[in-house]
């Protein structure tokens, strides 16, 4: 995984997408367009076919990812 991305980063992309519904996979990479490469790339290891409903479910599957720096 990349040492300088933070779950508080990856937040900022994808807390939006929560306010709906589930989202899957697909669905978290598109909402992180806008974001640096590195982050896309930790997001990229998340699991292909999980649906999440809440950003705790992130955490889950992206462990080793630090809250902050």
């Amino acid at each position: 995984m990349t040492d300088d991305v933070t779950r508080r980063e990856i937040a900022e992309h994808l807390s939006p997408l929560f306010a709906n519904s589930g989202v899957s996979t697909h669905d978290l990479l598109l909402g992180a367009s806008g974001a640096r490469p590195e982050v896309r790339k930790v997001l990229e290891q998340l699991p292909p076919d999980r649906r999440y409903t809440e950003l705790r479910q992130v955490w889950e599957d992206l462990p080793a990812i630090p809250v902050g720096l």
